[in-house]
This record gives C-alpha cells, sequence and structure tokens, in this order.
C-alpha cells in the first residue's frame, strides 16, 4: 500500500510531467492571439489553489525551474517569479477562500498579467526586448488573456484526472 503522502507527490510530478509534454508537444504548435499558453504557470496556480501557499510556493519552484530548462533560458527568473505566484495566490486562496468558481479564471489571468510583466520588465531593462508598449501589446495583455480563460477547463481536466482534488462541493462560499 502506498502511503498517501507519496501518493499526493506523486500526482504532483506527473502533473508536471504532463505539463512538459503537453508544452512541449501541443501548445507550443498552437498560439492564440499571437502567443502560447504557459501551461507551468497556470499548474502552478491550480495547485496553488487546490493545496496552499506552501504547497503553492515548493511547487512553482519546480515548475519554474522545469520551465527555465524546457524553454532554454538562463535558469532562475522563471523559477523565481513561479514561486512567489505559487505562495501568493496560495495565500490569498487561504486568507480569503474562492468566492466563486470565477476566481480560477481571475486568479490565472491576474497570476499570467503579473508574470508577464515582471518578465517583460526584466527584458526591457537587459536590452533583450523591443519596446516596453508593444512588449505589453503584443505579449503580455494577450497571454494574461489566454492563460486565464485556459484554466478553467485545465482545472477540471486535472479535477478529472485525479491529479487535483475536488473543491469543497459542500463550501457555501463556493458557486
Amino acid at each position: 500500500m502506498i502511503p498517501a503522502w507519496l501518493a499526493d507527490k506523486g500526482r504532483l510530478v506527473l502533473a508536471l510531467v504532463l505539463a512538459v509534454v503537453l508544452q512541449t508537444i501541443v501548445t507550443s504548435q498552437l498560439p492564440i492571439l499571437g502567443v502560447t499558453a504557459d501551461l507551468f504557470l497556470l499548474l502552478t496556480v491550480l495547485v496553488a489553489i487546490a493545496r496552499g501557499a506552501g504547497v503553492g510556493l515548493v511547487f512553482g519552484f519546480a515548475a519554474g525551474l522545469t520551465a527555465d530548462i524546457v524553454f532554454l533560458e538562463p535558469v532562475g527568473l522563471r523559477t523565481f517569479i513561479y514561486l512567489l505566484v505559487g505562495y501568493g495566490v496560495g495565500w490569498y486562496v487561504e486568507e480569503f477562500g474562492l468566492q466563486s468558481a470565477w476566481m480560477v479564471v481571475i486568479l490565472a489571468g491576474t497570476a499570467s498579467l503579473l508574470s508577464q510583466a515582471v518578465y517583460g520588465l526584466f527584458q526591457f531593462i537587459t536590452g533583450s526586448a523591443g519596446g516596453l508598449l508593444a512588449m505589453t501589446r503584443l505579449q503580455i495583455l494577450p497571454a494574461a488573456l489566454v492563460d486565464g480563460l485556459l484554466a478553467a477547463p485545465l482545472y477540471l481536466g486535472l479535477v478529472r484526472l485525479r491529479l487535483l482534488p475536488r473543491p469543497d462541493a459542500g463550501d457555501p462560499s463556493f458557486r
């Protein structure tokens, strides 16, 4: 018999492996509004919503490190950003709960907007990108919209695959 804590960690590792496969094979080939969805960020948000700030922080670190490696970028920036996103979203949900199912979409879109803005600002400061306004119009805002809209179906899929726990249906604050 597998201990519950080991099965729980195994589900998270499986979700991360699934994100690597989907990001590299499917998502990277299907741009929407000129951008591709960032499944590593979305998964960090969804794990933080389901498991809280502590697990969100650790998973954000692992997802960010994996994203840095998969995207062949210098290790550290995405790792740090996703770590903060995992903790921040988890803290918010622990503190205020999910007032409605739409909060999943709003939290994912907001996290994507903020993480893309920080990443874009870093690119602007280091001089490796074009103008900040063009970057905002062409990358940051479309990416936040795509990530936000993809969050709900991805969350439902992960719950159906039993990689994430179901939201508490008995909780009157979750509609």
